[in-house]
This record gives C-alpha cells, structure tokens and sequence, in this order.
C-alpha cells in the first residue's frame, strides 16, 4: 500500500493514541471517533486496536483514490475480501516511520487471516460508520445523514415499488451481513500438572516461579501494566493487593477493571516471599508487584518481558506454553471436579455464565463412547425383542452437573442450534 497513515501515542490524556495521514496531519475523522470512544470508557488497548484498524482502512480508501464518506458495501466488502486474504497485521503502535501492511485482493493465496481476526475488523467498521450516522443524524446534516451503516451486521432488503402499508407489513425485513465468517469451535488448551511442574522448576527466578504459581491456582489473565493501556490481570497487580492472612489476591478484570478477589493455595506464599526478599528492590518507588530484573531494572514487568521469559523457560523443557493455558486448566479442572458452573465462573471473573459455559462445558470423548455404545445397545435390544423393551437413555454429559449448570448448559446448546437454523436460512428468500 502506497499510502500510509500511522497510529502515534500522544501525551498523556484522555486519549492516548491519534492517527496521522500520509503528511503527518492529524485524521479528524478518526481521531474524533477515538474521543469519542474514551469517553465512553473505552480502554486503551481498544483505542489502540480501532486506531490501527481504521487507519489500515482509511490507507485502502486512498490508495484507490476514494473518499471514505463515499463507501458503498459493495466496497465495504472489496475491502474485507482483501483484508481476509493477507497476512497477520501487527497490533502494536507503528512508527512514524512505519506502514502498516496491507495485503490486496491479488494476494488472496496467502495464509490469511483468522475468522475472528476479520470479525473483529468487520466489527469496528461498523462500530465507525455507525458513529458517523449517528453524528450526522444530530446535527441533521454531513454526508451520512440518511445512509445505511455499510458495514452493519444486517442489511435492509429491498420492497421495490410495492406500497409497504399492507396489512401484513411488519417492519423492513433484514438479512444477515455475508462479511462476517465463520468461528471454527474449538476446545481450550490445558496443560497436565506434570508439565506445570516442570515448567515452574525450569523458571529462572524466584519472580516467575511465584507468578506461575499464581497463573495456574487462580486461573487468572497474565494482564499487563502500562500507562496508557492501563493494568489489569497478573502483571497489573501492587503490593496491596496481596492478603496473606485471608490467602488472597486481587486482580483487576480485563475491561472493566472491576476488583475481583480470589483464593490463592499456600504453595504460592513461600515462592513471594523468596521473590521480595531476594529480587525486588525495597528502594523501589512504583508500587508494581511485579518488576523487570533486567532491561528496565526497576519498573514494572511488561507483558512482552514475562512472555519472553515464559519461552525461554517452555523452551528447556521441549513445550510450547503460552499464558493463558493456565486459565483453561484451572477451569477445565475445577469443571470435572465440582461440575459447578457458577463456581468457574467467579473463579475467571467471566461477566456471564454463559461465557464459561461456551468455552468450557462440553461432552467429552469416553462420553461420547460410551453413548454411541448404549445407542447400539439399544437398538439391539429393541430389535431381539421386537420393538417390546424400553431402554433408558445414556447421561447426556460427562460429569454429575448441578442443577444451575445443567440449566445454562441447555441454554447454549439451544443458542446453537438457533444459530445453525439462521446461518443455513439466512440467505432463503421468500
């Protein structure tokens, strides 16, 4: 792409990032909607996210010698086709000396881009367009004053010239968006305690051992710490926040940064003790839990440090570990133990139940097995004795669920299927 606009940090505001055009000009159509959005309490990894993003599109647009307030979703979607087809887009801030890359339509061959990565990109031009209409439509003028939101996840369809006042008339009937793709389901990756052991021995100081720890007891995010994207998780925690005598910490949650408190088991104390007596500085002034021991001595840990850290220690020992395998063995483990949905859930600090019941709760392999298998027996014994003998049906699922559980665990196998039935209907038209 020949022309470049770029996603700068600025000083310390209430919006900490903007996006400059190829003369080094700030985009007041971006950078508006960045206010915008920090205002409604947007964080800043999502204000650096939609900065990047848009820029990427607006970059599209001009290099095609067009202007944004022209788009069509005819081009909306020439535009997602080419995005789909490139390749990963780093999301960190790009220099002002940097491009970020794009790949166009005539390298659709390439790997591509993952479902949810173009969910994502579909998402914030909707989100964009959507604030454009809505600015115009208060002000009741401006080049979005009565257009449709090209990007939105339903379209209008068209009543031709018939007379849409007929008793039958309910409304402007829509259609799903054909942008969006399809999110293969996958289940999360755990680790074995095996491997936790080794991997927490293979740590190389008493810093990563206890943050480790404290991944794989309490099932927390790995987080960040950072002035303009703010702290959350593990490595957003201060001194303060931890409790020995309760045998509790206090994390920040992703998004909304509301406190959660969760138990933590005692193997954890022994390593924090080592790590503030013999590594972390008493003259420290920040009050960061967590500090870098080598590049940046002194202040707070990034995420990018301990990640490298946690390769190098994953590394020795022949895995390939990444942080957020520690949630999905927590939640994994307490699942089969308990088979309490609601405890899982306050344990990750998930906002719905049905979050923790999507990503976590699912009927097993020797479940599986074992229902195929009284299927067929079944079936046999229907058939030895014609049609005349009743048969009880397998357990749906693996565990012993509790009422609660079993109850949300419906809830979402039926969102699925009503999914499935508008996904294949979807484009049926009468």
């Amino acid at each position: 792409m020949s022309i470049a606009f770029r996603v700068e940090t600025t000083a310390a505001g209430p919006v900490p990032f903007q996006v400059r055009g190829p003369d080094g000009a700030p985009v007041a159509a971006i950078n508006d909607f960045l206010a915008y959005l920090a205002v409604r309490g947007r964080s800043g990894y999502t204000l650096r996210s939609y900065g990047a993003g848009l820029a990427h599109f607006f970059g599209w647009v001009e290099d095609r010698g067009l202007n944004v307030n022209d788009m069509s979703r005819q081009l909306v979607g020439e535009y997602i086709v080419g995005f789909a087809g490139g390749p990963k887009i780093d999301s960190r801030v790009h220099s002002a000396t940097s491009r970020p890359p794009f790949q166009s339509s005539g390298d659709r061959h390439s790997a591509g881009r993952q479902p949810r990565t173009i969910n994502h990109r579909v998402s914030l031009l909707a989100s964009y367009f959507s604030y454009r209409i809505q600015t115009d439509q208060d002000r009741c003028s401006g080049a979005w004053f009565q257009r449709d939101n090209p990007a939105a996840a339903t379209i209008p369809e068209t009543v031709g010239h018939l007379n849409p006042g007929g008793r039958d008339f309910a409304g402007r009937r829509r259609r799903t968006s054909d942008f969006r793709r399809r999110v293969p389901r996958k289940v999360p990756k755990g680790l074995n305690p095996g491997q936790i052991i080794r991997l927490i021995d293979a740590a190389v100081s008493w810093r990563d051992k206890a943050i480790l720890t404290l991944l794989c007891r309490t099932g927390q995010r790995i987080g960040d710490w950072g002035e303009i994207v703010g702290r959350h998780g593990v490595l957003g925690m201060t001194l303060s926040d931890f409790d020995r005598q309760r045998g509790v910490v206090t994390v920040l949650l992703k998004g909304s940064r509301d406190e959660h408190r969760v138990p933590i088991t005692d193997d954890f104390w022994p390593l924090f003790e080592r790590y503030l007596n013999d590594e972390r500085s008493a003259a420290a002034t920040t009050p960061a839990a967590w500090l870098a021991m080598r590049k940046g001595r002194g202040e707070p840990l990034s995420y990018a440090a301990f990640e490298s850290s946690l390769r190098y220690a994953a590394r020795k020992i022949g895995l390939k570990v990444h942080a957020h395998q520690f949630r999905h063995t927590l939640a994994q483990g307490v699942l089969e133990t308990t088979g309490n949905l609601k405890v899982a859930q306050k344990i990750l600090g998930h906002a719905h139940l049905s979050t923790t019941a999507d990503l976590y709760m699912h009927v097993d392999y020797a479940a599986m097995v074992d229902a195929i298998v009284a299927a067929k027996t079944a079936s046999d014994r229907e058939r030895n004795s014609g049609g005349q003998t009743a048969v009880s049906l397998p357990e749906r699922y693996a565990f012993p669920y509790d009422e609660i559980t079993l109850e949300e665990l419906e809830k979402v196998a039926a969102q699925a299927q009503d999914h499935e039935r508008a996904r294949v209907g979807g484009g049926q038209h009468e």
